[in-house]
């Protein structure tokens, strides 16, 4: 069953393509700044594994492709091997980013998973009402999991803020045949395993030392969805996104 604990974020989002060779340089001036996440017990960050969910017509997919100002995705997320899964709701409104997202046992999440692809939750799980909007949202869009993207991790938090979060995920890997709870070892890979994707996440403005590290170091913005790369790479041949 879903747990009673519930998580709300709201944030900005700005994308960036680092490459590998770059990332020791960048690492040590963000060290001027930044501590990393005190969760992150592997100094080589952690595995994120998310399955995704659409509609059958790819509407998700779709909206993301033609800028809607509001729009939401479901994935349910795994962190490492963590006994918890998150069913996840991200909504863009604008440029702001929220998230609201439930806890579910691995089992659970499996159970689901490996279903009829309907997302159908208990009455005593229904009392959350961010699991009431999971639901109610997967019916609305007869939602079934589609894609499974995994990847590593490094995080970084502001030494001043921890509202400042700076991620760089590598590896990043994706199928749509296994759609399980357990992060992927033989997927696609999604980008050049030599480029990580950099994200920074921030409430309110970004730190001035922030802004000049990102010119100085020549970083160009990156409108990149890894569900929508992922999707348009196996159902529309990579010419979509």
């Amino acid at each position: 069953m879903i747990t009673k604990a519930t998580d709300r974020f709201n944030r900005f989002e700005v994308k960036y393509l680092v490459g590998a060779a770059a990332l020791p340089g960048l690492l040590a001036q963000l060290d001027l700044y930044t501590r990393r996440d005190p969760h992150m017990k592997d100094p080589q960050g952690y595995r994120v594994h998310s399955v995704y969910w659409d509609s059958p017509g790819f509407a998700l997919f779709w909206e993301k492709v033609e800028g809607l100002e509001i729009r939401r995705k479901l994935r349910f997320r795994r962190y490492d091997d963590s006994p918890v899964v998150f069913a996840e709701i991200k909504q863009r409104v604008d440029r702001t980013l929220q998230k609201r997202r439930v806890r579910l046992p691995v089992d659970e999440a499996e159970r689901i998973l490996r279903g009829s692809g309907s997302l159908s939750l208990s009455e005593e799980q229904l009392a959350d009402p961010v699991a009431q909007e999971v639901e109610g949202f997967a019916r609305q869009y007869m939602l079934r999991p589609v894609v499974a993207v995994t990847y590593r991790r490094l995080a970084l938090v502001g030494s001043e803020t921890s509202e400042l979060r700076i991620t760089f995920d590598r590896r990043v890997q994706y199928s749509t045949t296994e759609l399980t709870t357990r992060a992927l070892v033989r997927g696609n890979y999604l980008l050049d395993p030599r480029m990580a994707i950099m994200e920074v996440k921030y409430n309110g403005r970004v730190p001035r030392w922030l802004s000049k590290l990102v010119s100085r170091e020549g970083l160009q913005l990156r409108r990149l969805s890894k569900y929508c790369s992922a999707i348009d790479r196996v159902h529309f041949g990579g010419q979509v996104t």
